[in-house]
């Protein structure tokens, strides 16, 4: 599998700010149904490679492991702690009704610093990469590997479902450009909510009304990812 260089796609993020701060009332996912999956990593023997520091390498999804998306193309984060690993490898695939990994939709592998922080991957939205099918769950996993071609590493998975926006919140973010984070997190739409706070963090990573709202996200009763809070 290549590298990624300059195309694509796996990115640390600093996070964008709108000029307005969210008021941030809360996530709620709704009916999702949960499913099961290691958010926080799991390690395979060998390799020789480990990483540092708590919290580990962690998929950024609720507690349920589920989270919905209004976008066919989504953008896909997760925190990665102080490590000796070499790469770090997304892979997201179609599953079938026992929820068993099928078909691959998307896989990409880049180098690493080793340092800690935030990172993130978009599926492409022009090429030969499948956008999500409507009302389809997909399952994805983050590896932090020592090289290549060996597959033993650190591994965490999460779950999306593409759910495209009925005209109501269409209308409801139309009319909140400033505050789509928190209309997103409000209509249980995850990676949206996650995906809009992120990209304000890089803008404007001091800001304390930012700070404050990715704060009560984490913390969020149906999220329960305390440690984030403050990355």
């Amino acid at each position: 599998m290549p590298l990624l260089a300059k195309s694509v796609a796996i990115a640390s993020i600093a996070g964008i700010c709108l000029q307005a701060l969210p008021s941030y009332a809360g996530f709620n996912p709704g009916g999702t149904v949960g499913k099961p999956g290691n958010r926080r990593g799991l390690a395979t023997r060998g390799g020789g490679c480990k990483a540092s520091g708590n919290p580990t390498l962690t998929t950024l999804v609720p507690k349920n492991n589920v989270g919905l998306t209004a976008s066919a193309t989504p953008t896909f984060y997760w925190f990665i702690p102080s490590n000796t690993y070499q790469y770090v490898n997304f892979s997201l695939f179609k599953v079938d009704a026992q929820d068993n990994p099928t078909d691959l939709v998307y896989a990409s592998t880049a180098q690493i610093s080793g340092e800690g922080g935030l990172a993130s991957v978009s599926l492409p939205k022009q090429g030969t990469t499948q956008s999500l099918e409507a009302g389809k769950s997909y399952r994805w996993m983050v590896r932090l590997l020592c090289s290549g071609n060996d597959r033993r590493g650190l591994s965490a998975t999460g779950w999306i479902t593409y759910n495209p926006p009925n005209p109501q919140l269409s209308n409801q973010l139309a009319a909140q450009p400033d505050n789509k984070a928190d209309v997103y997190a409000e209509a249980g739409y995850w990676y949206d909510a996650v995906n809009e706070l992120a990209l304000q963090k890089q803008a404007n990573p001091n800001s304390p009304g930012v700070k404050l709202a990715w704060k009560a996200l984490m913390e969020s009763e149906f999220v329960q990812l305390n440690q984030l809070a403050i990355q």
